[in-house]
């Protein structure tokens, strides 16, 4: 038996079903362009974007000073040209000694009552030890430079190993030589 067509109200005869639209290729490019957008625009945005990591690291030869503070009279002669540096935290090479201060007296300023004024104290037993550190490094901008994925700027705080040594100090100076 064959269906025929319902009438509505006014007569007029009604589709039972309306026509399905296919999916065309045109359709598919256009999502592609609007997922491409998207993608551009969220890494253009983003801190950590694709389009950074794509940019080549430019690297260098770089040479940074660290301070250690109040180290005692028995670890003065720990540090020596050559020894090795290791990052404390992650166990990463941040490169080899080059150069060891070690003559400084460790000073803190202190009030003195009857001089009503700040005088420098030098303690006799510790030292301010100054060790240049030269490293290849990995520079890019806005992040700056890189050793063994550890940040090296000036005011970093750093904890360092030596074979013969450990101890947290400050990057008071950085070179690059090339």
């Amino acid at each position: 038996m064959k269906k025929t067509p319902k009438n509505n109200i006014s007569g007029e005869i009604k589709a039972s079903s309306k026509p399905r639209r296919r999916f065309n290729f045109i359709d598919f490019l256009l999502i592609l362009f609007v997922l491409a957008v998207v993608f551009v625009a969220v890494n253009i945005v983003s801190p950590m974007s694709l389009i950074d990591k794509l940019r080549p690291d430019t690297t260098h030869t770089i040479q940074y000073t660290v301070e250690f503070t109040g180290v005692s009279a028995e670890y003065i002669e720990k540090i020596k040209e050559n020894d090795t540096v290791v990052d404390a935290v992650s166990k990463q090479t941040l490169g080899s000694v080059t150069a060891v201060d070690n003559n400084t007296k460790y000073t803190v300023l202190e009030y003195n009552e009857a001089a009503n004024a700040g005088v420098l104290v030098e303690y006799p037993d510790r030292y301010n030890i100054i060790v240049t550190i030269s490293a290849s490094a990995t520079y890019r901008d806005e992040i700056g430079y890189r050793v063994n994925d550890r940040r090296i700027a000036v005011g970093e705080k750093m904890a360092l190993r030596f074979p013969d040594f450990v101890h947290e100090g400050y990057c008071i100076g950085l070179s690059v030589e090339s």
